[in-house]
């Protein structure tokens, strides 16, 4: 194998497995925004100290207490914005296993970039999914008909080879055609 054949696959398995863009980028920012509420929380306690004259234990209890709430606070709304959308899809995508395939994903304004890109590739899983479903139908349905026709040639007392051969090929073709579409 080449160099350039090897090289391909391996950069596009390294694009495909690796998080979003947009995931890291709200990584990034619960980690940024947790470390600017420490470094604030820091700035209040070294002003309680410097003005007030306030030291005692209870600051280094009000710092530890106050990063845990943002740090709280942030995992909860991130978390809420990330792992909310996917509790929605998981209850729409139950809706579309029970049945309802004409039942596409709903995509929210607040819903992250990630998550909209990830609904619009279900959606179009699920319009393709719906699309093999009704050909699948009329084709089940033109094999049921053409069997029928073959059945009732034959039960004739002449019934004609011919004839038989026609549909039974006409069927192999159908089946032949819908098997490359898929």
């Amino acid at each position: 194998m080449d160099k350039e054949g090897f090289a391909g696959p391996r950069k596009q398995a390294r694009q495909r497995y690796f998080a979003a863009r947009e995931l890291r980028f709200s990584i990034a920012l619960l980690v940024v925004l947790a470390l600017l509420g420490g470094l604030f929380l820091q700035s209040v306690a070294a002003g309680l100290t410097g003005y007030l004259g306030f030291r005692t234990p209870a600051l280094g209890v009000f710092l530890i207490v106050g990063y845990v709430a943002i740090v709280g606070f942030l995992a909860i709304f991130f978390s809420h914005r990330l792992v909310g959308p996917f509790k929605r899809l998981e209850y729409e995508i139950h809706l579309v296993a029970a049945g309802e395939l004409e039942r596409r994903l709903t995509v929210r304004s607040s819903d992250d970039l990630h998550v909209r890109n990830f609904i619009e590739q279900v959606n179009d899983l699920l319009a393709e999914f719906e699309d093999m479903s009704v050909a699948y139908n009329k084709l089940n349905s033109n094999i049921a008909l053409g069997l029928g026709k073959v059945v009732a040639e034959l039960s004739l007392e002449g019934f004609d080879p011919v004839k038989v051969s026609s549909e039974l090929k006409f069927l192999q073709a159908e089946i032949h055609r819908h098997r490359e579409k898929w």
